[in-house]
């Protein structure tokens, strides 16, 4: 009778959030949870901005937008890798490429908007037509019309190569399609021009930002050894402060048995996000993977007491007392 009422309330709380006639109709579909907030630069919360969560490997996605406190979440959604689009009129569009568990807590993400401040004497460089592209091109963008939108971008860039920094647009077209090894030529060409206009990269926050949105391109395409490199430069670049880019890091470093430098960054995740469970029962598992029992049941203890609620919970409460014995 326990397991039909849990099995019965795991129902009941997805046809809250989905409906009853998709409850099973549609891949990708699960019990996964995520939250988060959106700011802008003086770390004021931003309402009413649109967030995409979109499947990599299935036709689904979920839409929401954040409220007064800039808070915003995603329910119903099953193990994937997801990636996570922000539009804001106004500001410059983010977009994330995130492993989530459809079981699991997943980690808060919070974000920061930007608004785009083009180079002195840059905008007097364009003319009408110019502008009118540009301008269409993103407004197909916010209707959701990407392939639509590509030409407009390719156009600009090809008349206006100094505006180099609008690669990113079209970089974000290519992603929302799935284009993702066209996505890694453009970033990669915007970071070129960063290069030529500053050859110190080091401490920009844009680049870092760009170096992590190629590692996700690269993941995306399973590509996983030169993702691990461009999440690393992100970090080489800037000190992070987004504890899942080192989360990511970690895992694929892991899953590649790259297992001391994938306790380096879970432990980076972990120190950048303290309260964040999941990140010390991954350390347990890499731990216990390299034959350090003990710094495995410590980790394993944090998650426990940190989650007692969690399902893997009492799977690892046993595992500690073997490992103890």
């Amino acid at each position: 009778m326990k397991k039909q009422l849990i099995i019965s309330f795991v129902i009941l709380s997805m046809l809250l959030f989905t409906g009853a006639s998709t409850l099973f109709s549609q891949e990708g579909r699960g019990g996964g949870r995520l939250t988060g907030s959106v700011k802008n630069e003086k770390g004021e919360p931003l309402a009413d901005v649109k967030l995409v969560l979109q499947s990599v490997s299935y036709n689904f996605n979920l839409e929401t937008q954040s409220d007064k406190d800039g808070k915003w979440g995603f329910y119903g959604f099953s193990k994937d890798q997801f990636k996570i689009t922000g539009t804001k009129e106004g500001y410059a569009p983010f977009e994330t490429v995130q492993a989530l568990s459809g079981v699991n807590k997943n980690p808060v993400l919070d974000f920061v908007m930007v608004k785009p401040i083009p180079r002195a004497g840059q905008d007097a460089s364009l003319d009408q037509a110019a502008r009118a592209g540009l301008k269409k091109g993103n407004a197909l963008y916010k209707e959701g019309k990407f392939q639509e939108a590509l030409p407009y971008f390719k156009n600009f860039l090809a008349g206006h190569p100094e505006q180099y920094k609008m690669g990113i647009n079209l970089s974000n077209c290519y992603f929302q399609l799935k284009q993702y090894e066209d996505a890694v030529t453009v970033l990669k060409q915007v970071i070129e021009g960063f290069k030529k206009e500053t050859p110190q990269l080091k401490g920009n926050a844009q680049v870092a930002s760009i170096y992590a949105n190629i590692g996700e391109a690269y993941s995306a395409m399973n590509n996983l050894e030169d993702a691990a490199v461009y999440y690393k430069k992100s970090m080489d670049t800037a000190p992070p402060t987004d504890a899942a880019v080192a989360y990511n890091v970690a895992e694929i470093l892991f899953n590649g048995g790259k297992t001391d430098e994938a306790i380096e960054y879970y432990s980076l995740a972990a120190k950048l996000k303290p309260k964040m469970a999941i990140y010390y029962s991954k350390l347990g598992y890499a731990y216990l993977n390299k034959g350090d029992i003990e710094a495995a049941v410590s980790n394993f203890e944090i998650f426990v007491k940190m989650a007692p609620d969690d399902p893997q919970t009492s799977a690892l409460q046993d595992l500690i007392k073997d490992l103890k014995q």
